[in-house]
């Protein structure tokens, strides 16, 4: 009998402790999830303001044959104002010979910056 009870407690400790392991997964996948969400949320939200400005250059570069040096020479005749991004900054503008980059710096996606790429006309992050 003695050889039981021992047993019996160890079954015991070894389900709180499964359950104890299964909570602190549940709660790390939440959060990951809940991450990953919201810099799906901030993603959408860099491209979706940015497309303004992407229309803009473009239609800058068509009238004038280059782009700006910087995107305050886009408003208000390409575009209405300048959108911000999801944390209230300016948007990053790099241009360089006749393309450029284009994006929220502190907007990160799977660790990057989340941006636009004009060579190969995509956001990225």
């Amino acid at each position: 009998m003695r050889e039981l009870k021992p047993f019996k407690f160890a079954a015991g400790s070894a389900r709180v402790i499964s359950m104890v392991v299964l909570a602190v997964i549940l709660v790390c996948a939440y959060v990951a999830l809940d991450f990953y969400t919201s810099g799906q949320q901030n993603a959408s939200m860099v491209e979706g303001r940015g497309g303004a400005i992407v229309d803009a250059l473009s239609r800058y570069k068509r009238e004038t044959g280059g782009l700006p040096d910087a995107l305050e020479k886009l408003a208000p005749k390409y575009v209405p104002a300048l959108p911000k991004c999801p944390n209230g900054q300016a948007y990053a503008y790099k241009p360089a010979a006749a393309e450029y980059t284009l994006g929220c710096q502190e907007v990160l996606f799977k660790s990057k910056p989340y941006q636009y790429d004009s060579k190969s006309r995509a956001w990225s992050g």
